[in-house]
């Protein structure tokens, strides 16, 4: 789709404030670091304000990293194990500018949180000021406010009365901190507003649930927070290919920032160091030739992800600049080879793997009972990993495959899928596939929704449909963010709907997740089973408990909800401590059944 700022420009002239002083002045070779909550976070897989802004200064060759997350507060940044401090990812990528978006999740301690609010604020910001990340001087700053909420056009859901009231009082506090520090603020809640309100008018929605905007509510914001920026119209013109590119980028990024499985990257298991020729291991992330550890492992995996993010940076500048470039991913450094601790006893050290019928002749039934093959690797090579399976109601067997297991690797060229297997000759066999859903990365879960089917792949949930009866996904959208993955198989997964519609999602331990809500922030320490009705986008945690590896949720007969925890095969009824605690509390040892 074609997106011609010009015509955009046009329609939100009643929305946008008149022209003022620039916020921020850029500079050659700027580096730009944009940090906060599921604002810039969600901004960042649209790409349409940072496409303004290279289109703006195609001769600065700018390098915009995002380091938002959902949930992020000025002094709350919930990571997992080691991730690294604020400060250590700025230094991380020599920020000159740094884009600040608060406010938001802070906004719901009401009118009794703000004078810690604006004592926060002002000591981000003279702390920032501090620094030197780049290493030429200090960082120029400017603050975003939130944006407006909006009243959804789906009564399904609902966001409370009061939030408008407490962004504008929180926004007014960001424009005077930010005075008081002679740096730069846009406010975005004020023209925000205007617009959702012009679009109601019209029985437009721009979010997916009154908070967070949706692509063409990002779309449309982008002129705004550009005006707010520069002070002055933005660019006009078909940006597509530039968007494009940006996008690209920031997906390869968006790998490294939230890599998934970072306790083998840089969390505890990071230490777990191997020596081939003897097969055992120590606790020493550092340890020398002839040991491997994890994380020398991994931080050349990260390398690799800063290489390929820079290589696309090239591509966006000359894209803005009217031509084009070929991306050369030949300079990626190479990843130290690790031996398997388990080898085969095949020549090159693998195993050899049963075919479906090989295996089922040494299975042991009980009687009554006989087994089928339905579907193998052999028949079908992309069947590999497959991590859970559900049948639809056409007779389909949807089967989620992990070919990447623990995360897909940096120079992966294919990634994990979503398959459907088909039966089209009714003899007991499939004989038929259709990759349904590609290039996903460590997808933990999938469950049936209206017409499409709702999938796990932290730190994202999606809504995913196929519009034109192609058997492939062709529409899909966030609906929910932050879900941790520190330790990729514990990743929410367990996808489980009540006798009510509710689904709920197991996550396991390391994990640091926060989830935004139309009634505040959600985080959780290690595990969870969290509760989610689709219909009204109402997310909660449903229990805080000590779990490892809840890989099991299902509702009996009755109504009964039972979870079991993979280690140590640990089964539970879930009503008696499904009470609700506030975060970061859990409940006490629970006794199984």
């Amino acid at each position: 789709m074609k997106v011609l700022f010009t015509v955009l420009s046009a329609m939100l002239v009643a929305a946008a404030p008149a022209a003022a002083a620039p916020a921020v002045q850029l500079q050659k070779n700027d580096h730009v670091a944009i940090v906060g909550n599921a604002l810039p976070d969600r901004m960042q897989h649209d790409g349409h304000l940072e496409t303004l802004i290279v289109a703006a200064h195609p001769e600065l060759d700018l390098t915009i990293r995002n380091l938002a997350a959902t949930g992020d507060e000025v002094v709350t940044r919930h990571r997992s194990e080691n991730f690294g401090s604020p400060n250590d990812w700025l230094e991380r990528v020599k920020a000159d500018v740094v884009f600040a978006f608060f406010g938001f999740n802070e906004s719901f301690a009401g009118e009794a949180g703000l004078e810690k609010f604006r004592s926060d604020l002002d000591n981000y910001l003279k702390q920032t000021k501090a620094m030197n990340y780049s290493g030429k001087g200090s960082p120029r700053i400017v603050l975003f406010s939130p944006i407006a909420t909006e009243q959804p056009l789906d009564r399904n859901f609902e966001v409370p009365a009061g939030n408008n009231d407490n962004l504008a009082l929180y926004t007014r506090t960001m424009g005077e901190v930010a005075a008081a520090n002679g740096v730069g603020f846009v406010d975005l809640f004020s023209p925000s507003r205007s617009l959702l309100e012009q679009m109601r008018e019209q029985n437009r929605s721009l979010t997916i649930n009154g908070i967070h905007l949706n692509s063409e509510g990002n779309r449309l914001l982008a002129p705004i927070a550009f005006r707010g920026l520069f002070g002055k119209e933005p660019p006009a013109g078909d940006f597509t290919r530039l968007r494009g590119a940006i996008v690209e980028k920031n997906w390869q990024w968006h790998q490294r920032y939230r890599t998934v499985d970072g306790y083998n990257v840089y969390g505890g298991r990071s230490a777990l160091a191997y020596r081939p020729d003897e097969s055992r291991f120590i606790s020493d992330r550092f340890a020398e030739s002839p040991w491997v550890s994890n994380y020398k492992v991994m931080q050349e995996e990260m390398a690799q992800r800063d290489v390929l993010t820079a290589n696309r940076d090239r591509r966006v500048w000359a894209v803005a600049r009217g031509g084009d470039l070929a991306v050369d991913d030949s300079n990626v450094p190479p990843v130290t080879e690790v031996e398997s601790n388990k080898p085969g006893p095949k020549g090159d050290r693998s195993h050899e793997f049963l075919g479906g019928e090989e295996a089922i002749a040494q299975m042991s039934v009980h009687s009554g009972m006989k087994v089928n093959l339905w579907a193998d690797e052999r028949q079908f090579p992309d069947l590999i990993n497959p991590l859970q399976m559900a049948w639809d109601t056409r007779g389909r067997l949807w089967v989620a495959v992990w070919r990447d297991y623990p995360g897909r690797r940096p120079l992966g060229d294919k990634g994990d899928s979503l398959l459907i297997f088909e039966d089209t000759d009714q003899d007991g066999r499939a004989d038929k596939v259709t990759p349904f859903l590609e290039g996903l990365n460590a997808p933990t879960g999938f469950q049936f929704y209206q017409d499409g089917v709702m999938i796990m792949q932290a730190p994202d949930f999606w809504f995913v449909r196929d519009t034109d009866g192609d058997g492939r996904a062709d529409w899909k959208e966030r609906v929910l963010m932050g879900l941790d993955s520190a330790d990729s198989h514990h990743t929410a997964n367990a996808l489980a709907y009540d006798p009510g519609g509710a689904m709920y999602l197991s996550d396991g331990v390391f994990h640091r997740t926060q989830v935004e809500t139309p009634t505040g922030p959600l985080r959780n320490n290690d595990a969870a089973i969290y509760r989610f009705e689709p219909r009204t986008g109402k997310f909660e945690t449903y229990i805080s408990y000590g779990f490892a590896n809840p890989h099991g949720k299902v509702f009996d007969r009755w109504g009964n909800g039972i979870i079991t925890d993979a280690t140590g095969n640990a089964n539970y009824f879930d009503a008696p401590f499904s009470g609700r605690l506030d975060h970061p509390a859990k409940h006490p040892g629970m006794r199984q059944f």
